[in-house]
């Protein structure tokens, strides 16, 4: 077997010949024999004799550095071992901090061939900062670190060596590393961008690979990749991934629905969210294998499962709905399940849409951690629901629990763990204290963040018990045994919001402590302090930049002084981040109007009006750009969206009647877009809006009619330019007021003369071989007579009614 077999081997399970030079150092991983791995390891070969320097400073990383440039890596054999190393430290660092059961093996072993806990604690200090990335601290109870320092100095020491998996690891192990921060960090997710490219290169040019290996490494890497762009918010990339790695798997699955009953009392069946999937070559279910507790709903009325209808379209489908899955599939099947939950908002048409994909997998769960997961995300779902919370924080419950319980081997919870998103020990319980707070159990959640030492979290708790003096004696406590923490003073600033506290943490930290200042920006923003709120954001983002929130406050203080630059770069990272963000691109485009970069702005509301299309406020905002940049088609289809929202509230003021008149001239004179194109070929668009879209709706506007009928007049329809432009004057005719205010009477004029006008010019014209109207002289005097009629008591003496009065002596002597 060569290299390269032995790291497929590595990375997918699969069996290694008894034969091979490797098999022993293989069997060890695939076994969960990792402290056998570590100890057989050349890196600490000599580990008590040279342990004095560690003894010293506790500086692990230092040390392997040192070591590593000592041994000859030139042969395959060591390199592997190196290779084994790294994997063994890094999967017992997980089996320790995410699945368990305890490990009885401490790093210091292999320094003092016993264990030593000054030189745990020793390495433990120093790998919190050493893991410590862009001013995020690490889990400060995370068990065993320097397992994890090893592993990743090990991992990234191999890259560009022979290994071509190590890169792979790498990433893995960056990964993790980041799963121990606070926050997302910019720097780790350079790396593992870096490290995922890197990966695709080596696995590409390995020579050694065959078909089914290469297919079987890429589906663990292209999910895995999706997992990591799922983390930081990326799900467009993330879907990408995560459909790369079904490909390759040659998995398939459906959303549809089937015919059903969820309750028991239900008496018609009615279509249900299903998925129907099927793997390539499923394997068979191991139905010995120990599973994490399932807990039943035993709920009155609604069932376990959902009851399908015994029809002959649910037999044919009832393999798909219910026959077994390969494990990797069922990864992928639960990765596609949160691309739904990141890509939806938070109602309950999303929770609906999720449940199907965790109930597919749980029907078939074939590996420990899958199940697992998989109830976990049932959890969650059902956490909202009257009658499912219940079981939703039991459930909860058992799954904090089972970690301690030997129930299933080690290497059957970590064989899947890395194509999984599931959250560490210490998450997973304060998932559970926060599911006690919202069910208003705040005691049982206050002993358990107590316990995980979560001090903002009981600071938190103790606000809800009404106890703030014991807030703050547990953080003077704190600070009595720690007075330099730049994370306590910052926690004593938002306490007792005092901006003085966040300076004082900023400056502990040797300006390194983003969230100081982060709080202090957010503290001047409120008061309208917007300079020193943009210093203060500035500073914080320069040291750790995905922090999509603080970008965004930035770019509002920068808009609130016009300084537009700022507010520009600000909003440019807001959507860099999440190009979801419509009130970003909203802002952005604003930002650009005052730049004079209107077509920019242009495009930031088309992106804006696409994820909110239900905003009228975004859609008149892109009507008046788009007019603006000569843009008419956008224009005509925004005016229709936003009379479409707007003219069950406010009628005819959903239409902007001068933009109306506009869209109407662009054909008239044919104005010339920004590509050349001939303004009349969007007639045919025009009568739709005029016609299906406003004159549908809107009855009464003389402005309307008036600028319907010059566009009827343009198309040479003249019985239709007429008609409008009398429906223009009786929209305006019954206004009571034209009998007591002279403004309106004189508006009224203002159209009756126009109306009276457009009869002279169409009456005598032919349209289908006859008279447009024959009478055009008796219809126009009426009118005329019939207002006048209206106010002559009342106007005789007025300019308007004089008007009126020439203009019929003029059609009596016509």
């Amino acid at each position: 077997m060569s290299l390269t077999q032995a790291e497929v081997a590595l990375i997918l399970g699969t069996e290694i010949s008894s034969d091979s030079p490797y098999s022993i150092s293989v069997s060890d991983i695939q076994n969960g024999q990792y402290a056998a791995a570590i100890k057989k390891s050349p890196l600490f070969q000599q580990a008590v004799q040279d342990a004095d320097s560690l003894k010293a400073t506790g500086d692990i990383q230092a040390w392997v550095n040192e070591h590593l440039e000592k041994i000859d890596i030139t042969n395959e054999q060591t390199q592997l071992e190196l290779l084994i190393t790294g994997i063994a430290c890094l999967n017992s660092f997980i089996q320790v901090n995410w699945t368990g059961p305890g490990l009885d093996f401490e790093v210091s072993e292999l320094f003092c061939l016993e264990k030593d806990q000054d030189l745990e604690k020793k390495m433990h200090a120093v790998c919190l900062k050493t893991l410590s990335v862009d001013s995020e601290e690490v889990y400060h109870l995370t068990h065993q670190l320097p397992l994890l320092t090893i592993a990743r100095t090990v991992l990234l020491y191999l890259c560009n060596k022979s290994c071509f998996s190590a890169s792979f690891w790498s990433m893995r192990a960056v990964f993790i590393q980041q799963q121990l921060l606070d926050e997302f960090t910019g720097s780790l997710q350079s790396e593992l961008i870096k490290l995922a490219e890197q990966s695709i290169k080596d696995m590409e040019n390995q020579a050694g690979l065959d078909s089914a290996a290469l297919e079987g490494v890429k589906v663990r890497h292209e999910l895995e990749l999706g997992l990591i762009y799922s983390y930081f918010g990326q799900d467009k990339e993330a879907l990408e991934k995560m459909e790369s790695a079904q490909k390759e798997s040659g998995f398939k699955w459906s959303l549809t629905g089937a015919l059903g009953r969820r309750t028991k009392f239900q008496t018609f069946d009615i279509s249900q969210l299903v998925i129907l999937a099927e793997s390539k070559n499923a394997e068979d279910k191991d139905s010995e294998a120990a599973r994490p507790e399932n807990l039943e709903l035993n709920d009155d009325t609604v069932l376990d499962h959902i009851a399908f209808t015994e029809n002959e379209k649910n037999k044919d489908e009832e393999n798909k709905r219910h026959g077994n899955l390969n494990v990797i599939d069922q990864c992928i099947l639960l990765a596609f399940c949160l691309n739904v939950k990141n890509t939806n908002p938070e109602h309950g048409i999303t929770t609906e849409q999720m449940v199907p994909y965790v109930t597919r997998v749980l029907e078939n769960a074939n590996n420990w951690m899958v199940h697992t997961m998989g109830l976990l995300l049932r959890s969650r779902l059902e956490a909202h629901k009257g009658r499912t919370v219940e079981r939703a924080a039991l459930q909860l419950q058992a799954l904090v629990d089972q970690v301690k319980v030997e129930d299933s081997t080690v290497q059957e919870r970590l064989s899947y763990f890395y194509d999984l998103l599931l959250p560490s020990k210490w998450e997973m319980e304060r998932e559970l204290a926060r599911r006690f707070v919202s069910l208003g159990v705040v005691r049982s959640a206050l002993e358990i963040f107590e316990r995980l030492e979560m001090w903002e979290d009981v600071i938190s708790c103790y606000q809800m018990l009404e106890q703030p003096q014991k807030a703050k004696d547990v953080l003077k406590g704190l600070m009595d045994k720690s007075p330099d923490s730049p994370k306590y003073w910052c926690i004593l600033g938002d306490l007792e919001a005092e901006p003085e506290h966040w300076k004082k943490s900023w400056e502990i930290s040797g300006h390194h402590y983003a969230r100081a200042m982060r709080s202090l920006g957010s503290y001047l923003y409120k008061r309208e302090n917007y300079e020193e709120s943009i210093e203060c954001y500035q500073k914080a983002l320069s040291i750790n930049p995905l922090f999509e929130g603080s970008w965004y406050i930035l770019g509002c203080a920068g808009m609130f002084i016009e300084n537009w630059e700022v507010a520009s770069r600000a909003f440019q990272r807001v959507v860099a981040l999440d190009d979801d963000q419509p009130e970003a691109w909203n802002n952005l485009a604003s930002i650009y109007l005052n730049m004079d970069k209107k077509p920019d702005a242009f495009l930031c509301l088309k992106r804006a009006t696409k994820i909110k299309f239900d905003s009228w406020k975004m859609w008149q905002n892109l009507l008046f750009v788009s007019v603006d940049v000569g843009q008419f088609p956008d224009a005509i289809y925004s005016m229709q969206r936003v009379v479409e929202l707007r003219w069950d509230k406010v009628r005819e003021q959903a239409v902007d009647v001068q933009v109306l008149r506009m869209l109407v001239e662009n054909v008239i004179q044919n104005w010339k877009d920004p590509h050349d194109r001939d303004g009349a070929r969007l007639a045919g668009h025009v009568q739709r809006l005029l016609e299906d879209v406003i004159l549908s709706r809107i009855t009464n506007s003389p402005d309307i009619w008036m600028t319907c009928s010059k566009f009827y007049l343009w198309q040479k329809q003249y019985k239709k330019a007429l008609d409008t432009s009398i429906k223009a004057y009786r929209s305006v005719m019954h206004d009571p007021r034209i009998e007591t205010e002279e403004s309106i009477f004189e508006d009224v004029t203002t159209v009756a003369l126009e109306t009276v006008d457009m009869y002279e010019n169409m009456g005598d014209r032919r349209e289908d071989g006859e008279p447009v109207c024959a009478d055009w002289k008796y219809q126009s005097r009426q009118i005329l007579k019939g207002l006048m009629g209206k106010v002559r008591d009342v106007f005789e003496d007025t300019a308007s009614y004089e008007r009126l009065k020439e203009r019929m002596d003029d059609l009596k002597n016509a």
